[in-house]
């Protein structure tokens, strides 16, 4: 498969502990995988440093960044966990996260690494990745807030830095339909 997809992914919160949602995430990974996709990739609200991180130990090779912090970050924290373990190991590597830096560190400009965020999801996409656009109870169905990107910190991201990133992520899920 030469071409990647985008593909939208609802995953409710509500009443769901982070060890199911990251198994939920791992499943779906796991059908896309036999479906014929290289390697898989969930969206992920990070910070800087996790964005980072996220991107040097899968250079080395390596399939956890050791995720820490609430919300997402639980459900990550927990998806690194599953992958070191039981069935769950053959997809190490080949199951992996998409950093969007949405608290980006002092000094840093927060729609440039929004926009090198969004390019290298693109990258990803053209290698044959299936990238799982993350979505909740609160952002499906929403126009101007699809992805599940932000979060509680979204209120604090300035609104350039929100159209790139729900606009980027858009384009990418125009851009690289699942097949029919």
């Amino acid at each position: 498969m030469a071409r990647g997809a985008f593909i939208d992914f609802l995953l409710s919160y509500e009443g769901r502990t982070a060890d199911w949602q990251a198994v939920a995430i791992l499943t779906k990974g796991k059908q896309l995988l036999a479906a014929g996709y290289p390697a898989v990739a969930i969206t992920y609200s990070a910070n800087e440093d996790q964005t980072r991180k996220l991107i040097e130990v899968y250079a080395k090779g390596q399939y956890t960044a050791r995720i820490i912090g609430e919300n997402q970050a639980e459900v990550m924290t927990a998806m690194e966990t599953q992958l070191g373990k039981g069935e769950w190991t053959a997809l190490q590597m080949k199951m992996q996260i998409a950093p969007i830096t949405t608290i980006p560190r002092k000094g840093t400009d927060p729609l440039k690494i929004v926009q090198d965020d969004i390019a290298r999801i693109r990258k990803q996409l053209d290698k044959g990745f299936a990238i799982l656009g993350w979505q909740n109870q609160t952002t499906v169905g929403s126009l101007q807030h699809p992805y599940a990107i932000g979060g509680g910190i979204q209120k604090q991201l300035p609104s350039d830095v929100e159209r790139a990133i729900q606009g980027g992520l858009k384009k990418l899920a125009a851009d690289y339909p699942p097949p029919p």
